[in-house]
């Protein structure tokens, strides 16, 4: 209890000072005829890009964490260092020795005294002291916190031996707009790191603010178009209603592909894109539009059999690969008529359920 004591003091007595929507999201339910996979969709091209509705401290992200601690996880607008841990185990606070994400995104914490490992919904209240490192040197680094203020595993939707854990993430510095990030309703001073995004009402009260853990992998804004990389001993905190976590979360499919239900490496940053409808550079989602995906190396889902559903496109590394729908009008989620008024979508080669995967990793229908 000492050591969590002056750890704590340490980090609030220190002289510095204070200085991601337009992913889609996914419905509840998503099914459209018993045997196919249905997500609704969020933000429009007006949002900010390259990615939103991701995790916040502040104004800065903080999708990516080390599983290791004094070790920087480069971010967007940051580099975030964790310096410590507490945690209950068994009635008793006590610093954290080690911690991890499992294969199933589950955080598993050690105590440093009682080498007693907790886990699944046993973390709920742990409390994480970080440090913030600004990209802008003008700007000073930042001490904050990350509470776990709710824990929920469930088995998975897709796959029931898998328990699949989302967490509420709160901090205690005050970010720049409270109506997005706003204070937790249930601790004064801690404000939530997920935005208030209820996806239309397709995301229900308890999944609001959550965040999914996905292992040993990194999201990377530095490019033009964002990317989810391999980084072992890292991991990215991403929001329930962001782009990031979805395939996790709703269809159980992982970035890794040497764990279960893992993605094919060339289905990584595809994953994410096809999610944000990623096209010619931008995001191109609209709020309440269903799309049902298909995975048609692994098989790890499949779209629905529907006649009332029909190709949008196929995803690749830089977003749509190749298109479908009428030939003369196309398909798309956001665009009415899309060979006509959405630039380059007509020079996209045509895909149908025949030979989609010779131009692409991935494949999502909408209703047509």
């Amino acid at each position: 209890m000492s050591t969590t004591t002056h750890r704590l003091s340490l980090l609030l007595a220190s002289t510095f000072t204070l200085g991601v929507a337009c992913d889609d999201a996914l419905g509840p339910e998503f099914a459209a005829d018993g045997d196919g996979a249905v997500a609704f969709r969020d933000c429009d091209p007006s949002c900010p890009p390259p990615i939103e509705n991701t995790s916040k401290i502040g104004d800065h992200y903080v999708s990516n964490l080390a599983m290791t601690r004094n070790l920087a996880a480069d971010n967007a607008t940051s580099d975030v260092r964790i310096e410590g841990i507490v945690a209950d185990f068994g009635g008793t606070l006590e610093s954290v020795d080690q911690y991890v994400v499992g294969d199933n995104g589950e955080l598993r914490l050690q105590g440093s005294v009682s080498n007693t490992v907790i886990s699944g919904e046993a973390v709920e209240g742990a409390t994480f002291f970080i440090y913030v490192r600004p990209h802008d040197s003008e700007r000073p680094q930042i001490a904050a916190e990350l509470k776990i203020a709710d824990v929920e595993c469930e088995p998975g939707l897709y796959e029931s031996s898998l328990s699949i854990c989302r967490y509420v993430f709160l901090t205690n510095i005050v970010p720049p707009d409270t109506d997005t990030y706003p204070e937790s309703e249930a601790l004064d001073d801690w404000y939530h790191t997920c935005p208030n995004e209820n996806e239309g009402g397709e995301l229900g009260v308890d999944y609001k603010f959550s965040s999914v853990l996905s292992p040993n992998v990194v999201l990377d804004l530095s490019g033009g178009t964002p990317s989810i990389e391999l980084a072992a001993g890292k991991f990215i905190n991403g929001c329930l209603n962001g782009a990031v976590s979805k395939g996790q979360y709703r269809l159980n499919a992982f970035y890794d592909a040497t764990v279960t239900r893992g993605l094919d490496p060339s289905q990584r940053t595809p994953m994410l894109l096809m999610w944000m409808a990623w096209y010619d550079g931008a995001s191109r989602t609209v709020p309440g539009q269903q799309i049902s995906p298909h995975d048609p190396i692994g098989g790890l889902f499949t779209w629905t059999s529907d006649s009332h559903w029909d190709i949008e496109a196929g995803y690749g590394e830089e977003g749509a690969a190749c298109r479908g729908g009428p030939l003369t009008t196309g398909l798309h989620r956001y665009v009415v008529d899309p060979v006509l008024t959405l630039l380059g979508w007509d020079d996209l080669p045509h895909c149908d359920e025949t030979d989609l995967d010779d131009y692409a990793v991935l494949g999502v229908k909408v209703q047509n």
